[in-house]
């Protein structure tokens, strides 16, 4: 076939993929989305509210699918999602990766507590209420946790087949920062939180994808707000309905520009 012939031919197949691209509507001109949204308890109560935020904002439809779990943590979402549940028992993961494939739009957080797999393992306890301690918790111990929601994020966008997908991450706030100073663990406690969320900002910024300052909204850039006196809190621990919309006010502001990893 003589090169002239070859490129008209190339140039009719790319028309006919720019009309079939254009003719998609994009994720503003849709009805409805779903959302998927995953995380531990510090998310319980949040969804509905920053689905009704979304709605106000975009005038879309918001169909929630609710998988906050207590304690859920990024290794069992990742073993989950690939179909080897930790747990063989729980079936959240079954129904959770027939719902990502249809998402539009995703939040996801989940803690490190069962990534301390490798040959230095994390020490450290700054989440109770008294007795916190630091023995080890430098960046390079949260490398497995890092690895784990980046593995996640793979699973999420393969799912998704190269749909336009917008998915965002939240970074972890901390309601104990009165019980760090009261039992002498604040400046430990305060560098190892901080490197759990720069663990949470290197695995999404790996694939551009936007984080809600959570931990900013809730205990100030400066570590200068206690959440508890904030009234972010229900039982010291937990969002309040204050502190639900706080958090979904941080979500909200990450915008609803679709991801490209």
């Amino acid at each position: 076939m003589k090169p002239r012939y070859i490129l008209m031919l190339l140039l009719a197949f790319l028309v006919i993929a720019v009309t079939s691209c254009s003719s998609q509507p994009s994720l503003m001109e849709m009805e409805e989305w779903d959302l998927v949204w995953i995380s531990d308890s510090t998310g319980w109560g949040v969804v509905d509210v920053y689905a009704a935020m979304v709605e106000e904002e975009t005038g879309i439809t918001v169909n929630v699918h609710n998988y906050w779990l207590g304690g859920l943590q990024a290794a069992e979402v990742l073993y989950g999602l690939r179909g080897e549940p930790l747990d063989p028992h729980d079936r959240m993961f079954d129904q959770l990766a027939e719902e990502i494939p249809g998402a539009e739009l995703i939040v996801f957080y989940a803690n490190p507590a069962g990534s301390w797999r490798g040959d230095n393992p994390a020490d450290w306890s700054c989440t109770e209420y008294s007795g916190n301690y630091v023995n080890n918790c430098e960046m390079a111990t949260f490398d497995t946790y890092v690895a784990d929601l980046e593995a996640i994020y793979e699973l999420i966008f393969e799912m998704r087949a190269g749909q336009p997908t917008i998915v965002r991450a939240y970074d972890a706030y901390n309601p104990r920062v009165s019980n760090w100073q009261a039992d002498g663990s604040y400046d430990d406690c305060r560098a190892c939180w901080d490197n759990y969320n720069a663990g949470i900002h290197q695995a999404a910024a790996t694939y551009n994808i936007p984080v809600a300052d959570v931990f900013v909204a809730w205990n100030g850039a400066d570590w200068s707000q206690d959440p508890e006196e904030m009234g972010y809190t229900k039982d010291g621990e937990h969002p309040s309905e204050l502190g639900a919309r706080v958090m979904a006010e941080a979500v909200l502001a990450t915008g609803f520009e679709p991801v490209i990893p």
